[in-house]
């Protein structure tokens, strides 16, 4: 009945936060005059942070809001996802749980350190003081401003005046703070700069460089160095840009980035046809995430690799649950090691895995077109408009019984409607057509040789080592990725200039072997990265 009580007198407080969640333009808690842009946290990005401000150990129980994908990238979609009243309710469940969690028991005193109470004129001492700031800051990402401090503390006080405890009160004004849109959402501000443009200020600047490089919160080092204004100067900013390169943690971030890129939040929703490919279960597609994400890592972060050997690579990181995928001896009982293909094997390059080989195909069946096109999209930054609605697909049941891919899209060629997009799609899907629907290798289909002969923007090639080899030549490649990887840093943030940023990475890209972190580096310290649209007389009033 107490805690009913406190609920009803949080009412106000919760259900502020839940119209900014909702996608409202404007915090109110933010001082800043020029909000530029509101990220909601993507699924990732929120349960990195919850285990960097709490500990690991913390479980977080509840439904998200599903993440939305614009222009192939989730994290361009944080820019225009909101949460509707059922979703916000979700995130308010788990912001209690976890609030909770974080004040009981062992774990609740050693994340206080001291002991909360009131005073004698019922207000909150300095050890609940202590506990609203430090968290305030981890959580908002920034410090809070004295009227966020005093609400936090009025409600620990509200909750002691109903009935409940000092406990109750923490976890309420602590759950308060998880619910805000100053946590859900990354929200960015900006400020004039002594040049006449605008930027953005240090904690905007902190919460997207550590999202960028590591998809989590700033560390404690960084937000004293945004406290600092030392990321507001270029010698500042390089510094806290080396140590977070360095970090071990910047695999984590760059797992971020390439689950991104490959789209691999789709195996959620993969399905196979269980009589057709029985070697395809939910370990092998957790494995196939896994060995494509180590073959990334691997070659681009710890060897120092060249991004466009990635096409070419002879060797994979193999585990014993896809030794019969691929079809290899895994002598190793456990855990991953690199096995070396030899010269003639039809495996090569990122390609040939199966973890995109399965992603893009058919329920029952390979598809040329769906892995054309998904390396056109990815690998060229090429889109490909989706069929026109007149599209007659019952023309596809007369061809149907033709025995190979090849020739059941040769239709697609002649229908006038079809034949530009599929002319840039199927001549390289059709290379790939030796690995059936999740990517394991066959000669033939329905007792037809496969032709697996193709070609990339007029350079002919057979097989999937000839399309490696071509996209590993092709002058579009390292330009895309610089692409993919700016716009994923910026998530979905329109910054002024962008034409001329991306040349300029590019330049970089190229200068630094096409190295991953030497882009990573063009990227977070270049001062356009942080340049932000001039405030309106809407953003100011």
């Amino acid at each position: 009945m107490v805690m009913c009580r406190v609920k009803a007198a949080m009412a106000g407080l919760l259900c502020a936060a839940a119209v900014l969640a909702q996608g409202a333009p404007v915090s109110p808690s933010v001082e800043a005059s020029h909000v530029v842009a509101m990220k909601r946290l993507t699924q990732g990005q929120y349960r990195n942070s919850i285990a960097d401000v709490f500990g690991g150990d913390i479980e977080i129980v509840g439904r998200f809001a599903p993440d939305y994908r614009h222009e192939r990238l989730l994290a361009a979609g944080s820019a225009l996802a909101s949460l509707a009243p059922a979703d916000y309710e979700q995130y308010d469940l788990m912001a209690r749980e976890i609030a909770r969690q974080v004040l009981s028991g062992e774990q609740g005193e050693k994340n206080l350190g001291c002991e909360p109470r009131l005073t004698a004129t019922g207000t909150a001492n300095d050890c609940i003081g202590h506990f609203i700031a430090h968290y305030g800051l981890k959580l908002f990402r920034r410090p809070l401003t004295a009227t966020e401090q005093s609400q936090r503390e009025a409600v620990v006080s509200e909750v002691v005046s109903l009935g409940g405890s000092v406990n109750d009160g923490l976890q309420l004004a602590l759950a308060s703070l998880l619910v805000s849109p100053d946590f859900l959402f990354r929200i960015e501000t900006a400020q004039p700069a002594s040049n006449g443009q605008w930027q953005l200020d240090s904690y905007s600047r902190a919460a997207r460089l550590s999202y960028f490089l590591w998809n989590t919160t700033p560390d404690a080092t960084l937000l004293q160095a945004a406290h600092e204004d030392e990321l507001m100067q270029p010698a500042g900013l390089r510094r806290q840009v080396e140590r977070l390169l360095a970090s071990p943690r910047l695999e984590q971030g760059m797992r971020a980035l390439f689950t991104d890129m490959l789209a691999f939040d789709r195996f959620g929703e993969l399905s196979k046809d269980v009589a057709l490919y029985p070697a395809f279960t939910p370990a092998v597609a957790d494995a196939l995430q896994e060995q494509t994400l180590r073959t990334l890592t691997q070659h681009l972060l710890d060897a120092g690799g060249d991004y466009r050997d990635l096409f070419v690579l002879d060797w994979m990181p193999m585990n014993r649950t896809l030794g019969l995928v691929y079809a290899v001896p895994v002598p190793w009982a456990s855990g991953w090691q690199t096995y070396q293909f030899d010269s003639e094997d039809e495996r090569q390059g990122l390609l040939s895995q199966v973890s995109l080989l399965s992603l893009h195909a058919h329920a029952g069946s390979s598809s040329p077109t769906l892995r054309g096109r998904f390396i056109r999209e990815t690998f060229l930054c090429q889109p490909i408009p989706p069929p026109p609605a007149d599209v007659d697909f019952t023309l596809d049941e007369a061809f149907a019984v033709l025995p190979t891919a090849r020739e059941r899209l040769q239709r697609h060629r002649k229908e006038s409607t079809c034949a530009a997009c599929h002319h840039l799609m199927d001549p390289i899907g059709l290379t790939l057509e030796h690995y059936d629907g999740i990517g394991m290798l066959r000669l033939r289909e329905n007792g037809s040789p496969i032709n697996t002969a193709g070609e990339l923007d007029s350079v002919a090639f057979e097989g999937a080592r000839g399309l490696g080899a071509a996209l590993q030549n092709h002058r579009l490649v390292p330009a895309c990725f610089a692409d993919t990887v700016y716009r994923y840093a910026a998530s979905g943030t329109e910054i002024p200039h962008a034409r001329d940023l991306q040349a300029a990475l590019n330049e970089a890209f190229a200068a630094g072997g096409y190295q991953l972190p030497a882009l990573l580096r063009a990227i977070a310290n270049s001062q356009s990265f942080y340049a932000a649209a001039p405030a309106t007389e809407e953003d100011q009033s």
